[in-house]
């Protein structure tokens, strides 16, 4: 035996990690897991995640995460892989591309806040990428997105049925159900991720007894709140992704959950569908206070019924695995299933094209304005589109306009208030693949599509073997979520579409046995720990300057001017590109007396967003106010969104005298603009 055959059981044990390692790296595992839900949650609390402050925070929460891993893990990048290679340099290149695009949409703050949220994305995908993959990693990792999006669902209906337990904003009493992320069609799409997630886990026979049995209890809830938001989109996508689930993932204990969850969760939405007073524009008065607690009532009860019907089916689980185990029926090819299923859908879109059914639908959808009765409920039967059409249609517009590098990340908004042919302002395209196309062209179509719809078929592609459900609650819930941004604004609302990189950075790590180990020395990490680092400035920047931004828009509403011109500055001394900042200085300027410094901020304003007809109005009036001609820049901000009753007004007013009298129209102009909320100041 030569002397290296002998060392080398020695240098193994050397190499072997202590026991103190190994509960370190199990806390880490334990961390990285807990984040997933935290991040959810709290960008939930925060309109979604929708305005680049929480965007940002998140952002820097996972590049701290990322550094922290590079630094402490023993093997921290063991689960990458070529394919997570390839989804990572995609959506990197998607990012830059946004990123780039500033240089010639000339709108650099918009850019900026869209690379923002495509880099929360990326570093989702990374941090959750470079952990090898295990099966329980996955089941635990698919409990705790399901936690955090139920807890989220479970404080936006107890807000809406126990409102004295959970009072809220008088923002979020509307008619839907829209606490806490303020928009119910992403409240609609996260109730039905979590319902989805929640009947996988009671439906998993790898699951513990007990996570079954707590999976179904929360069910009824889940459901509950999904109705309550009354989103056709939502309810759409997850029935779709039941039905996929049942289909490809096939989960042997799928009896026992039946049993508990279909009766409890069809009284629990019946019981929704009833509580007509929720759906009003009044859902706190009295009468809707008392139906809201037969309601909770009723919630209650089916959520405990679950539980213990569920608790109670637990043995026919056993036996129905036995069962199955002991049957060698005939094997049938997911290839089969495949076209059996497309052959009956065909046929059934056949059967609705010859009826008359889908033209009349699609009729309705592209010129319907919305639901005709007053009952909120009865939206779930209106096709109407809410004029999506219009929105698609001015997407495409402007993708023809620029076809390979687009108009610029977010110039969407800009270019539909421009042409747009009916009343109403539009922020975005109401589907991500339109506007991206819109946005970027071709070239940054072709990366988000590399990026997002490669990692969703790679996840399909796994749909196999003893993992088979695992990967098939993933895919279902992607595909449902693919859907979905097809008709809404989901990828702009983090607290909705983080899970999926997330789940999908996990799902394709390699797998532990076979990760590799052939990481980076110590040298090597400090670099790599200072690029994660570096990548958390932008976000840094971003989101703080935006939150002071913010603050002083809510000061200016307040009428608190001189407030609000200390927190703008504020915002500037961290960006200086961001047009809104010099806006509120200006009309701060000018209602404090200081006209000329209120011009000088206006000609700022539009130095870095001239496109945008707010910061043209903007500099009229300030130019009004100052005795200078403001008409020029009145027709300007008028031709860039001719529909705007603001604009039509003040291209009227000051078509009369001279710079007297434009002296005294500015004032009263900015203030009637200002009191009708839709200036960009108005809505930070």
């Amino acid at each position: 035996m030569s002397t290296a055959a002998v060392a080398q059981p020695s240098e193994l044990e050397a190499d072997a990690p202590t026991r103190a390692e190994v509960q370190v790296g199990r806390l880490g595992v334990v961390a990285l897991i807990a984040l997933a839900p935290l991040s959810i949650i709290y960008l939930s609390f925060n309109q979604g995640g929708f305005f680049p402050n929480a965007t940002g925070i998140a952002a820097i929460g996972f590049a701290a995460a990322l550094t922290l891993r590079t630094t402490l893990a023993e093997h921290p990048f063991a689960g990458y892989n070529r394919q997570l290679g390839l989804l990572m340099l995609a959506l990197g290149a998607f990012g830059a591309w946004q990123l780039a695009s500033g240089l010639w949409s000339h709108d650099t703050a918009r850019a900026l806040d869209e690379y923002d949220r495509t880099l929360l994305y990326l570093l989702a995908l990374a941090l959750f990428g470079s952990l090898p993959r295990t099966s329980a990693r996955l089941r635990w990792l698919i409990r705790a997105l399901a936690a955090g999006m139920t807890a989220v669902c479970l404080a936006g209906l107890i807000s809406r049925v126990l409102p004295h337990l959970w009072p809220t904003a008088a923002t979020y009493y509307a008619n839907r159900l829209n606490y806490p992320l303020s928009y119910w069609n992403t409240e609609g799409f996260l109730a039905a991720a979590a319902s989805l997630l929640l009947i996988h886990i009671a439906a998993s026979e790898d699951d513990h007894p007990l996570a079954r049995v707590i999976a179904a209890v929360f069910v009824p809830a889940t459901a509950a709140t999904l109705l309550l938001t009354f989103s056709r989109g939502a309810l759409a996508v997850a029935i779709i992704g039941v039905v996929a689930y049942l289909l490809l993932g096939r989960p042997r204990a799928i009896l026992g959950a039946a049993v508990a969850i279909v009766p409890t969760a069809a009284i629990s939405l019946h019981g929704a569908y009833a509580a007509v007073l929720l759906a009003s524009s009044t859902p706190t008065s009295a009468a809707a206070v008392v139906q809201g607690r037969h309601l909770a009532k009723t919630i209650a009860l089916c959520m405990l019924a679950a539980g213990v019907l569920r608790a109670v089916t637990l043995p026919v689980d056993a036996w129905l695995m036995r069962k199955l185990a002991r049957v060698q029926g005939p094997r049938v090819s997911r290839t089969a299933v495949l076209v059996t299923g497309s052959a009956v859908v065909l046929v059934a879109v056949l059967a609705l094209v010859l009826s008359g059914f889908v033209g009349r639908a699609y009729d309705k959808f592209a010129h319907g304005s919305g639901p005709s009765s007053s009952l909120t409920r009865s939206r779930l039967t209106d096709p109407s589109g809410e004029n999506r059409v219009e929105a698609w249609s001015a997407a495409l517009r402007d993708f023809k306009a620029h076809p390979l590098a687009g108009s610029g990340a977010g110039s969407y908004e800009l270019y539909y208030a421009q042409h747009r042919t009916s009343d109403g302002s539009v922020t975005d395209a109401h589907s991500i693949y339109l506007q991206t196309l819109a946005e970027t062209g071709i070239l940054g179509s072709i990366a988000l599509a590399v990026a997002v719809l490669g990692m969703i078929v790679l996840i399909a592609v796994r749909i196999r073997g003893p993992e088979r459900a695992v990967y098939a609650v993933l895919f279902a819930t992607a595909l449902a979520w693919a859907i979905h941004a097809a008709a809404d604004w989901l990828w702009e609302t983090p607290a909705v579409t983080l899970w999926l990189f997330i789940a999908g950075g996990a799902a394709l790590a390699t797998a532990a046995g076979s990760a590799t180990r052939n990481e980076p020395g110590p040298r090597n990490r400090v670099p790599m720990a200072l690029g994660w680092l570096a990548l958390a400035i932008a976000p840094l920047l971003i989101g703080v300057s935006y939150q002071r931004l913010r603050a002083s828009g809510q000061d200016l509403t307040a009428g608190n001017c001189i407030q609000a011109r200390r927190d703008a500055f504020s915002s500037i001394s961290l960006l200086a590109v961001r047009p809104q900042a010099y806006e509120i200085i200006s009309f701060c300027d000018l209602q404090l007396g200081f006209p000329i410094e209120g011009l000088q901020a206006a000609q700022k304003a539009v130095r870095y967003e001239g496109n945008n007809w707010n910061y043209r109005f903007g500099l009229a009036i300030a130019r009004g106010a100052n005795g200078l001609d403001p008409r020029p820049e009145a027709a300007y901000a008028l031709r860039l969104n001719p529909r705007e009753p603001i604009l039509q007004d003040a291209v009227s007013a000051f078509a009369r005298g001279g710079p007297s009298d434009w002296e005294q129209m500015a004032p009263p102009l900015l203030l009637r603009a200002q009191q009708t909320g839709r200036l960009a100041v108005s809505n930070l």
